[in-house]
Order: C-alpha cells, then sequence, then structure tokens
C-alpha cells in the first residue's frame, strides 16, 4: 500500500481514532505511558518538522548559537525546551568523539565544576552523554566576558578592584578545596552587567595542587601571557600559580584604566606577578587583604 493510496489515511485515521480514545478514556497508568510515548514519538520526529537549524541535544537543550568553536572543543548557548532557560554547553568537536584525552579532562572538568559552589566561580550543573557517546558539560549561562569588555572600553579604578576582589575571592575557594585553576584569563572571567559579580569559568585544565598536567599527557597548558614560570616548565603547581595570573591580569587592567595611576594596585600587582613563586602572596585570602576585601568561602548546597 503506498503513501498515496487513500486506505493507506484511512488506517492512519483509524489508528489515530483508537489512540485517541486511549489517551481520553483509559486508565490513567495506561494514559500516562501513552502520553509518554507520544511526545518521545513527537520529539523523534520534531527535526524533519522544524524550520530551523537549530539542533537539540539529549532530548532537551536546543543548541541556538555557538559561542566558542576550539580546536577540540565548541561552547553554544542552549535553551532547555521545557523550561525555556539559558545554559552554556560545552561539548568535544564530532571529530573528537573518540579522544580519550580530551573525554578524561571533560569529566575532570564535570566532576570539578560540581564540587564547586561559590558566588564568584561559574556553576556545572550537570554533564550529559550525547549519543555518539561525546560528553557534554552544562553550565550556567553568563552573558558577557571580560575580554570583550576590555575592547569596548576602558575601566574605572573602581571597576579594576571589582574585578579582582571577585577573581581573589574565587580562587579562595578553589584553592581551598585543594585545587588551582591553572587557566586565570579575562577570557575566562564572565559578567552579567555587574563587574562586582564576576565568576571564574573553565575548569578545564585545573588540577590537584602539587600535580603537573604531564599527568594528563598534556605538554603545555594555559594562556602564555597570564601563565606563571614554574607552570610553564612543568613543575608541580600550587595556589601561587594562580597569584601570577592574577598579577598579570591586574597589570592588565590598570593599563585599561580611565582614572589616575594607583600606586598601591601598581604595587599589588608586581607582588603578585614575581617569577619566583616564594616573592608573591602565600595565598589568595592574603593577596585580597592587601586589595582590601572580603574573603567569601564556597557555600555548601
Amino acid at each position: 500500500m503506498t503513501h498515496d493510496h487513500p486506505a493507506y489515511f484511512e488506517e492512519i485515521a483509524r489508528r489515530f481514532s483508537r489512540l485517541w480514545q486511549a489517551l481520553n478514556e483509559g486508565p490513567l497508568e495506561t494514559r500516562n505511558i501513552l502520553i509518554d510515548r507520544v511526545r518521545d514519538a513527537l520529539d523523534r520526529g520534531e527535526a524533519r518538522l522544524r524550520d530551523t537549524d537549530c539542533e537539540t541535544v539529549a532530548n532537551s537543550f536546543m543548541l541556538e548559537t555557538l559561542i566558542h568553536d576550539g580546536a577540540a572543543t565548541q561552547v553554544y548557548r542552549a535553551r532547555h525546551r521545557d523550561l525555556g532557560t539559558l545554559h552554556a554547553i560545552k561539548l568535544p568537536r564530532p571529530e573528537h568523539a573518540d579522544d580519550p584525552v580530551l573525554r578524561k579532562l571533560m569529566l575532570r572538568e564535570a566532576d570539578i565544576g560540581m564540587s564547586l559552589r561559590h558566588p564568584h566561580i561559574a556553576a556545572t550543573q550537570t554533564v550529559l552523554r550525547l549519543d555518539d557517546g561525546r560528553p557534554a558539560l552544562v553550565m550556567e549561562w553568563i552573558e558577557s566576558r571580560l575580554a570583550d569588555l576590555l575592547q569596548e572600553r576602558p575601566l574605572s579604578p573602581r571597576e579594576i578592584i571589582d574585578v579582582m576582589t571577585s577573581v581573589l575571592s574565587g580562587l579562595d575557594a578553589i584553592h581551598a578545596a585543594g585545587l588551582v585553576h591553572c587557566d586565570l584569563s579575562p577570557l575566562n572571567l564572565l559578567f552579567d552587567g555587574d563587574l562586582a559579580h564576576l565568576k571564574i569559568a573553565d575548569l578545564g585544565i585545573a588540577l590537584k595542587a602539587g600535580c603537573r598536567h604531564e599527568e594528563f599527557d598534556l605538554a603545555f597548558a594555559g594562556q602564555p601571557d597570564f601563565v606563571s614560570p614554574e607552570q610553564a616548565t612543568g613543575e608541580p603547581v600550587d595556589g601561587r600559580c594562580d597569584l601570577y595570573a592574577a598579577g598579570r591580569l591586574l597589570s592588565l587592567l590598570l593599563s585599561y584604566c580611565s582614572g589616575e595611576r594607583d600606586e598601591k594596585l601598581e604595587a599589588l600587582a608586581v607582588q603578585l606577578s614575581q617569577r619566583n613563586p616564594q616573592d608573591r602572596p602565600e595565598n589568595a585570602k592574603a593577596a585580597l587583604h592587601l586589595l582590601g576585601g572580603p574573603v567569601e568561602r564556597p557555600v555548601d548546597f
């Protein structure tokens, strides 16, 4: 029987009628099962019915916009199809679906991210497994990057202090968990309008204190302009590696400052970015004290 034969459509109509009757008149438990099956069938056929190229992953998230296209991973702005909420989703590029090192790093990133809850750390919400086996990290959506803001306008001294207070508070929480971020830069600092609420993102190459990146088959990891000398040469890392990056960040921010020179901030930038780790502040809490800001500890849920 062909699809254009009248009997074909009559049979479809009869089956739909029986389904509709079962959905309306059958036992509650049976109706719930049928409703779930109908929704699943519609979900599977949605791609053929939609006029958009928007891809759906895990039958729940619509990938709306590609916001980062890296050599091995991609980050999308995604919308939950039922709740309408926005999220960031990080996943390996399709050609890296079978990369065991990348898979291991992403699962570590998910594990670390979900263990940290702090006002100045971007939240990792869950990890999905796609149909082709790739992991996908679901994170809170934060609109803006500090790197982009620096290309748009200068910062006031107050804004610089807000950024550094947020960064050092977030680092204090990361270090208190026995971890080192290892990739602090304006690319990984996110905010939604208010720099006082800026958050540290991207824990993809974070390490436990005392570890080296070569343990994960990474010859070099980090941003060249911000990575500490000891991290660059493959030595074991500790929290002072992140303080070096914070010092480099502060120097960069001061070069974008719209106000008068602040000798106290300049001195702190120099102290944080000393080549010898022993010459830097002992920890992020000490650096925050030098800056004059409060420390916020991790929040447990």
